[in-house]
């Protein structure tokens, strides 16, 4: 846009128009920014729900698998007790035999 050294109404008039529709021009690029800007705004929303969802599955799954290893941890050492204890059987009884023969 140029105005003339001397301007008339009508140089003015022009100008002024042309400011407006650059003004118009610039609201509506503006409101296009912000409807992206909404929309990616959305977006992200969505996107930090999944997150969430998706650590909530992850803290389950954890949390199972922890339970299911305690349970084989307590399984194999009840089962290796009931082993030795088993082979140290016949010896006990043994001692406790000779024990009570003792005292009578």
């Amino acid at each position: 846009m140029q105005i003339p050294e001397n301007p008339n109404n009508n140089d003015i008039r022009d100008a002024l128009l042309q400011l407006g529709q650059q003004f118009e021009q610039l609201d509506s690029k503006f409101e296009r920014l912000d409807n992206t800007v909404e929309r990616l705004d959305n977006t992200v929303n969505r996107l930090d729900e999944k997150v969430n969802r998706l650590d909530d599955k992850f803290d389950a799954y954890q949390k199972g698998t922890d339970g299911m290893v305690r349970m084989a941890t307590t399984i194999i050492i009840a089962t290796a007790s009931v082993v030795i204890l088993a082979g140290f059987s016949p010896a006990v009884n043994a001692i406790i035999t000779a024990l009570f023969a003792t005292n009578q």
